[in-house]
Parts: structure tokens; sequence; C-alpha cells
């Protein structure tokens, strides 16, 4: 048989079983330039090579060196049956390494957690064992930093470049490419999460140079996160997945798009109301920080210095009789002991002139302030602050402040909870219907 036979042989034989000429060189371990000239009849395949190409085509070598089958009705039957077994084989070895490929990047993905859990860890040891809560806050954004850092770089490498000849694994890889960016987003979710927990230690009082006690650290860390994730959640929501799926990196179906829609929809509105309540609770507090403590705080105010000098003295009497207790702002009981006539403290009201219009006897720790009218010729009417009364109206003062701060937390944790539970119902609606 001529050489001119065996290379249209070759590509007949080639093209029936869907392969481009590099695609069988490299089968061969030869270039598709020598896969060329054999099909030019520039040259032959040699010898040794013969069994190989033989194999390859489910044909014997004495059908090859031949140029011809020895049964042309079989040849379709074995070429389509070549082809069957030749695309099952590629998508069991494509199936395999799409699970290598999930698996190694699962594994690398918690090696990014271990190293966002570490940085929270040395923040602990920074803040409790040191007392540095600005040291604290530095190490667990750097190990935040770098776990991110980390988790871009095994998304990328995770990448699969698909084959602009055949596209027969596309939607596969665009799949895997989706969950691996699904997943980059979550870690992304936790670094900020870490960041935000830490954020207290360097923004309360005295935290960055003293650090914070775990009573202080949890509650307000805790706050903190949960604002945090709502943000990052509503962001992610609203605007990043949008620029994801524009730059291809999230690949949605066309049902998935309109559930997202929907969920949209729904998330705006919760947050639009919930919004709308932590806004009038703000005002509220806005409101109560500038005239709470005139409301709270009991004042004693006197029109003449006769009655001024009559519960002054009264107030003095009740003390060195029964002596006098209170709680302070920092929750430590305060015991005011008689110490007798001798003790005795003296007080005065003067007039514009100077001359003392009134005179009387108390003791200055019971007050917390005692101030009379500067405009008036007898600075009269005379106000009176007992510590008593001024810390009692201060821990009423907080308590409502506190009330309406947990009022916001909690409004923000129920508008979530019921976005959650309209979601379940949602998905489990729409997966009966499937």
């Amino acid at each position: 048989m001529e050489k001119k036979t065996i290379g249209k042989f070759i590509a007949a034989l080639r093209k029936a079983n869907g392969m481009t000429q590099k695609e069988f060189g490299e089968k061969l371990f030869v270039s598709d330039k020598t896969v060329s000239r054999w099909e030019c009849d520039e040259c032959a395949p040699d010898l040794s090579l013969i069994p190989a190409i033989a194999e390859i085509f489910g044909i014997t070598s004495d059908e090859l060196l031949r140029g011809e089958r020895n049964n042309p009705a079989r040849e379709t039957e074995s070429a389509e049956e070549t082809d069957k077994n030749r695309k099952a084989k590629s998508d069991r070895q494509f199936r395999l390494m799409l699970d290598r490929k999930r698996r190694k990047y699962q594994n690398f993905s918690l090696i990014s957690v271990g190293i966002t859990v570490f940085g929270l860890l040395a923040a602990m040891v920074a803040n409790l064992g040191f007392s540095k809560g600005l040291i604290a806050f530095c190490l667990s954004a750097a190990f935040g930093v770098a776990s991110e850092i980390c988790q871009i770089c095994f998304t990328v490498n995770a990448q699969i470049l698909p084959d602009e000849d055949d596209d027969t694994y596309t939607e596969r890889i665009k799949a895997f490419h989706t969950q691996t960016v699904k997943t980059a987003v979550r870690i992304t979710f936790v670094n900020l999460l870490l960041l935000a927990f830490c954020l207290p230690l360097v923004t309360l009082i005295n935290g960055a140079n003293y650090g914070l006690t775990f009573d202080t650290w949890i509650p307000y860390g805790t706050v903190f996160s949960a604002v945090a994730l709502a943000v990052c959640y509503s962001l992610y929501t609203f605007f990043i997945r949008k620029i994801l799926c524009e730059k291809g990196l999230l690949v949605l179906a066309e049902q998935q798009r309109a559930e997202i829609k929907r969920d949209n929809k729904l998330l705006f509105q919760t947050i639009a109301v919930s919004a709308a309540v932590a806004l009038v609770l703000g005002v509220c507090i806005v409101v109560w920080n500038v005239v709470g403590l005139r409301i709270t705080i009991k004042k004693h105010t006197f029109d003449n210095g006769a009655d001024f000098k009559a519960f002054m003295e009264s107030e003095y009497d009740r003390w060195a009789e029964e002596g006098y207790s209170y709680v302070d702002q920092y929750g430590d009981i305060i015991v005011n002991v008689p110490i007798g006539e001798s003790g005795k403290t003296y007080g005065y009201i003067k007039n514009a002139e100077g001359e003392i219009i009134c005179e009387y006897y108390y003791n200055p720790d019971l007050y917390k302030e005692i101030r009379g009218t500067a405009s008036a010729d007898d600075r009269m009417p005379v106000t009176v602050i007992r510590k008593d009364d001024y810390y009692q109206g201060m821990l009423t003062f907080r308590t409502v402040e506190t009330a309406l701060y947990v009022c916001i937390v909690m409004d923000f944790v129920v508008a979530a909870g019921i976005y959650l539970f309209k979601m379940i119902g949602r998905k489990k609606k729409a997966a009966s219907a499937r």
C-alpha cells in the first residue's frame, strides 16, 4: 500500500474520533507538525508507532498498514463504539480531576479559617495577658489580612481554564468556579466579623492602652460583629454579588436570578422598616441625653432663706442621729458617720454686696451641688441636689439609655429573624413545588 493511503487513512480515523492533530500527537508524544506531515504523505509513521496508532483507533496494525478496514460495515460501528468509550473515559477523568480540585480547595480554605482563629487567640493573649488592646487589635487585623490573601491565592489557583475548542465541560467548570468564589466570600465574611469583634479594643475608653475584660469585650464585640454582619450581607446582596456576576466570577441560572431578585426585594423592605424603627429610637436617645438628667435627678428648690435653712439643718440633724449612706457612680456604698457637734460645717448665703443673709450648718459630703441664683440680689431661689438623689437619678438615666440601645439591637435581631424565617419558608415552598 502506498504511503499516501496510510496518511489519508490516519486522517480519516483521527477525524472520526474527534481528535485534533495536536491531541493525536500528544498521545504519541510527537508534535502536531509531524502528524500533519504524515497526513500530507510527506513521510510515514515510524514502525515502532504503528501498534500504538492502531490501539488508539481500535484497529489492527495490518488494517493500518493496508490503509483500510477488513470489514467496512464494522468500521462505522467500531468508530462509534470507540468514540463512546473515549467520551466515557474522558468524562470519568474530568470528574476525578474536578473532585481532586474541590477537595484540595476545601482543605486550603480550612487553612485560611485556621489563620483567622489563630489571630483571635493571639488578640485574646495580647489583651488579657499584656493588657494591650491596641496591640491585640493590630494582631487580629494582621492575621485577618493574611487569611484573606491566602484565600485569594487559593481561589485563583483553583481556577480551571476551559477548552475554547470543546465546550463539553464548560458548564461544570463554571459551576465549580461559582462554588469557589462563594467559599471565598464566606471566608471574607469571617475575617470581617473577627475584625469587628476586636474593634471595641480600640474604640472603647481605655481599651487601647489597658485592654478590656471579657465581661466588657464579649458583649460589645458581639454587638459590633452583628452590625458588621448586617452591613456586609446587605452590601454583598445589593452590590458585590451583582459585580461578581458581571465579571463572570459567579454564574447563576435564570431561576436563581429570579429568586435572588425576590430575596433582594424582601431584604430591602426588612432593612427599610428596621432602619425606620432604629431612627426613631436614635432620636429618642438624643432627646433623652438632652433632657434625661433634668427629669431623673431630683432637685430641691427654695424661694426664701428660711425654708432653705430649715431643710439643710433638718438634713444635718437626720445625718447626725442616723448617719447617711448612698451608692455612688461606681456602685460603691458610701457611709457618712456622724462626728458630733465639734464637726459642724457652716455655710453662708451672701447677697450682691457680700453681706451674709443666711447662715446654716450642714455636712458637705451629703450634697452634689448647692446653687443660688446669681442674677438675684438675695440669691433666691436656691437649688440643692443631694448626692443620694444625684446618683439615683444617674442610675435611672443610664438604665433608660441602656434600654433604648438594647431596643435598637433587638430591632435588628427581630428584623433578621423575620427575614430568615420568610427566606426559609420560601425555600421550603420552592422545594416542595419541584
